[in-house]
């Protein structure tokens, strides 16, 4: 089974919920692939900027302590925690020409088409 996951906003939670969405599918055997578009290249590269994503800082600063608070990992871990599984994940390649900056090691640099084919041939489409 084949999952493509588009995170195509801005939003950190979003981003948050792409990465438990595919690290658990991940374990129960699917093929997952995670397509990132916009704004959202910013938390794959070197030195992450989440800051800048989506939510006001206080609201962020909730978020993060809630989400320590369940024991969900730090976006940055779940990211790492995904690559290690063999999650595939790609950026959209204007977008990070546009935002420039370092992508974490295994972060690959696709194209609208590269996303397509994917996603032709999954068996789920997740737009986040």
């Amino acid at each position: 089974m084949r999952l493509v996951i588009l995170l195509s906003d801005n939003d950190i939670a979003r981003a948050y919920h792409a990465f438990v969405v595919a690290l658990s599918a991940k374990a129960i055997g699917y093929e997952v692939h995670v397509f990132v578009s916009g704004i959202g290249v910013l938390v794959l590269q070197k030195r992450p900027k989440t800051r800048l994503i989506g939510l006001p800082w206080i609201a962020r600063w909730y978020i993060a302590r809630q989400l320590r608070k369940m024991g969900v990992k730090p976006l940055e871990e779940l990211v790492q925690e995904a690559l290690k599984a063999g999650v595939k994940i790609y950026v959209d390649e204007p977008a990070a020409k546009m935002l420039g900056g370092e992508l974490i090691p295994g972060v690959e640099v696709a194209g609208s088409l590269s996303f397509l084919a994917l996603a032709k041939d999954a068996d789920l489409v997740l737009t986040l």
